[in-house]
């Protein structure tokens, strides 16, 4: 995506957006602006514990509440640096449901060779 006349910088967006990868944004670009350039969050997503990585700092690692800043409860998102990370976690109750799915899967398997070899 291009923005005419604006000086861009290149940042990733990795986790549970809809399109994660790196970006070419705006200097201007906040930690909200960023989420929604990578398509915006999925419903697996955990807006409540957003990691950026800031490159620029020495790799220093912050943990945000985006639903804050989407909500209005807070004002003014980092602005983000070039090579700046962010990571969007999954949330608790996806990574339950995936681990329930899971083990259902396990259970079908084991009782379906525990059939098979007790024939």
């Amino acid at each position: 995506m291009r923005f005419q006349g604006e000086v861009l910088i290149s940042i990733q967006v990795w986790g549970e957006v809809r399109s994660p990868g790196i970006y070419q944004v705006p200097t201007t670009t906040n930690l909200v602006e960023a989420i929604s350039f990578a398509g915006g969050p999925t419903s697996r997503s955990d807006l409540g514990r957003v990691k950026l990585v800031k490159a620029i700092k020495g790799k220093k690692m912050m943990f945000y509440d985006v639903n804050a800043y989407i909500n209005g409860e807070k004002r003014n998102p980092p602005i983000l640096d070039s090579g700046d990370l962010v990571y969007i976690p999954q949330s608790f109750t996806s990574r339950v449901v995936d681990f329930v799915r899971f083990a259902g899967i396990v259970a079908a398997i084991t009782f379906t060779i525990y059939r098979i070899t007790a024939e």
